[in-house]
């Protein structure tokens, strides 16, 4: 393979993750606590976009609590949705790694 060939393998490689970004850019997935008194939407650069609570908790450790177990559970999505995207990628050819 020449390395021109090589260039433009990079070249390709690089648009192909490009896409991947984009696309893992667009995700939002949301988690709910055990007790559904919490709300949590994540996206897929695993950032918290949005909380809604429940203010009916009765104290701030089921507060807490909560809101861990929403933040996770969205979180749990992104990482499901991310494999699986990738994974339709790799699949389908569009990502060619050169290794």
């Amino acid at each position: 393979m020449s390395f021109l060939d090589k260039m433009k393998q990079a070249k390709d490689l690089y648009g192909n993750m490009k896409k991947v970004q984009s696309e893992i850019s667009k995700i939002k997935c949301d988690g709910a606590s055990k007790n559904g008194k919490v709300t949590a939407i994540v996206g897929g650069n695993h950032n918290l976009i949005k909380i809604e609570v429940d203010h009916t908790l009765p104290n701030d450790s089921d507060l807490e609590e909560s809101i861990k177990q929403a933040c996770n559970k969205a979180h749990e999505k992104v990482d499901k949705e991310i494999k699986t995207r990738m994974g339709g990628m790799m699949s389908s050819g569009d990502m060619k790694l050169p290794f």
